[in-house]
């Protein structure tokens, strides 16, 4: 690493911002590599961890760099693409079509009671069951998303125990649903959303509390209009990005 310099009018924090980013673009850090400590930076410099921090925070806020508690901090992959427009193709068949090993660690399943707001958003009736399923998505081996889904008991007698015999790891859920219940997605809605990790869902992704994320809210129905599932995923924002697909609609006579 080149020396930072006390005397010069540039901040302390913007000479190493420039010192990371050299390294970045002439790919001496490359993806997934390892920033050296906290403290390795303050005494190679002579610098401040405030110092350290503010340099580096700018880099974690544009999705550059990302933090995993615990372990340090490392440099992005390039951001993954979701194409939500898309009806034919979820975020899992998309992206193992872009040629990427996609694969699902199944957190938890199981039969739940619905309070008011989800039974609403499953357009059910309150104390209705349904059924849980967790999951963490990964990309090239590394967890980019933590899932919840909600599925309606009333979609077959034995969901449950259907759903429990299913292997989740190579396949998406509306796929697993057609096999395992017949019932296929026809239409749907999602909701896109910023937020910041809270203290389940950073635990569940590894990353530290207040880390950006894009969080996703779907709601998918069938052929006859039945609510098929609810869900909710979680998005690391350093490894997700979006992409909207539109088209120009006529105007009207």
């Amino acid at each position: 690493m080149e020396a930072m310099d006390a005397s010069s009018r540039l901040p302390l924090y913007a000479q190493l911002e420039q010192i990371i980013e050299l390294q970045l673009s002439s790919g001496e850090l490359t993806a997934g590599d390892m920033l050296p400590t906290e403290a390795q930076l303050c005494e190679q410099f002579g610098i401040s961890r405030p110092v350290v921090r503010q340099a580096i925070g700018g880099f974690v806020a544009r999705g550059q760099l990302y933090r995993l508690r615990g372990k340090g901090t490392f440099v992005s992959g390039a951001p993954l693409a979701e194409r939500l427009l898309r009806p034919a193709l979820g975020f899992f068949d998309d992206l193992a079509a872009a040629g990427l090993e996609v694969s699902n660690d199944l957190v938890g399943i199981e039969a739940v009671t619905a309070q008011a707001g989800l039974a609403e958003s499953l357009s059910i009736a309150p104390g209705s069951g349904y059924v849980r399923i967790e999951r963490l998505r990964r990309i090239d081996g590394e967890v980019v998303a933590f899932m919840r889904s909600s599925i309606p008991e009333s979609l077959h007698p034995r969901l449950l125990r259907r759903l429990e015999r299913c292997d989740f790891t190579r396949i998406s859920l509306p796929r697993l649903l057609e096999q395992a219940i017949g019932i296929r997605s026809h239409s749907g809605h999602r909701w896109v959303q910023a937020v910041v990790a809270d203290a389940e869902v950073s635990g569940h992704l590894g990353i530290a509390e207040g880390v950006a994320l894009l969080y996703v809210e779907s709601v998918e129905d069938d052929d006859r209009g039945r609510r098929i599932e609810y869900s909710q995923a979680w998005h690391r924002g350093d490894r997700t990005r979006l992409e909207l697909e539109s088209s120009r609609a006529p105007f009207p006579d």
